[in-house]
């Protein structure tokens, strides 16, 4: 049985043990804290992206981002963003949205994320497909985005969306959002497509948008698996996991991560600042800025790895 060594922090057998704090007598951080230890930790992120990364290539589906979202959340914020800008609202449509929806489900059966296709398919080709006759059209599209509101601030955080969103030479907007693999990772793809139609007597009916947005946000939209690029004629294979049953969601496997690692070290690093001042140990020299320098480093990667969110 082992017994509890009362006033550890004054043995230094006791500080080599628990590692916590610092070594008075050396004038040493905590060996947490030393420069292998963050070595140690850059080294751990590094390969927990590795998993992530290769699990889905031996386990497709498996790993995954969850999301909440929604077609009439994503047009009431695109308008909202409009309105803060002075742009008029769009009008939803049902045939940019059925482009956009066949816009997604080409990106998963192709397995590609561009707005043009490896065999050059172009997001017109989508839209005149089904019959819209346009004077201007625009897309935006995102990924990995579990909120509505997410996407739509991520595309107007971005110079070359916003002047997408914020145009005013569109009058009507569809959209799509589809789940599916991508790349071996469970995902929603976001697709929306902005328009002007030539004949301004087929623009879209307000009347006709409650309607519309009940039937979009009613259909889930799963795209079927794909065996093969090569393959012709479709094959039938199990749907994949839907995005709200995934095994592991990988944002918040990742928050969950970050958070805990960035915890740890913070408490480390409070927990010496404060003991080296009640025993007076004197240790901010060269070696303390490379400490820092590594814990900001070990931060950044931390938040890259939060925010998986893509717009393109």
């Amino acid at each position: 049985m082992i017994a509890l060594v009362k006033n550890w922090r004054n043995q230094s057998k006791a500080i080599d043990k628990y590692q916590f704090l610092p070594h008075p007598i050396e004038n040493k951080r905590a060996t947490l804290l030393s420069n292998k230890a963050f070595a140690v930790y850059c080294i751990l992120i590094l390969l927990i992206a590795f998993l992530f990364r290769i699990l889905p290539v031996f386990i497709p589906g498996v790993l995954g981002y969850a999301s909440d979202i929604s077609i009439r959340d994503l047009l009431e914020s695109t308008n909202s963003t409009r309105a803060k800008s002075g742009q008029k609202a769009l009008v939803l449509s049902a045939t940019l949205s059925a482009a956009a929806e066949k816009k997604a489900h080409h990106m998963f059966e192709k397995s590609y994320w561009a707005h043009i296709s490896p065999d050059g398919v172009e997001p017109w080709a989508f839209i005149l497909a089904e019959g819209y006759d346009y004077v201007y059209a625009g897309e935006n599209l995102a990924k990995n985005f579990s909120q509505s509101g997410d996407v739509v601030s991520a595309w107007y955080n971005s110079p070359s969306h916003r002047s997408n969103l914020l145009s005013p030479n569109y009058d009507e907007i569809g959209f799509a959002v589809v789940n599916g693999v991508l790349d071996g990772y469970e995902t929603t793809l976001v697709v929306q497509m902005f328009g002007r139609p030539r004949n301004p007597a087929r623009i879209a009916k307000i009347d006709d948008q409650e309607g519309l947005l009940s039937k979009l946000d009613n259909s889930t939209q799963v795209a079927p698996s794909v065996q093969s690029e090569n393959d012709i004629q479709q094959v039938v294979v199990p749907e994949p996991v839907p995005a709200s049953n995934l095994l592991i969601d990988l944002p918040s496997a990742i928050r969950t991560l970050g958070t805990f690692l960035g915890a740890f070290i913070t408490a480390l690093l409070v927990l010496d600042i404060w003991y080296s001042r009640r025993k007076g140990i004197l240790k901010f020299n060269g070696h303390s800025v490379f400490h820092l320098t590594l814990f900001v480093a070990v931060l950044i990667s931390i938040w890259f790895i939060i925010s998986p969110g893509i717009v393109l």
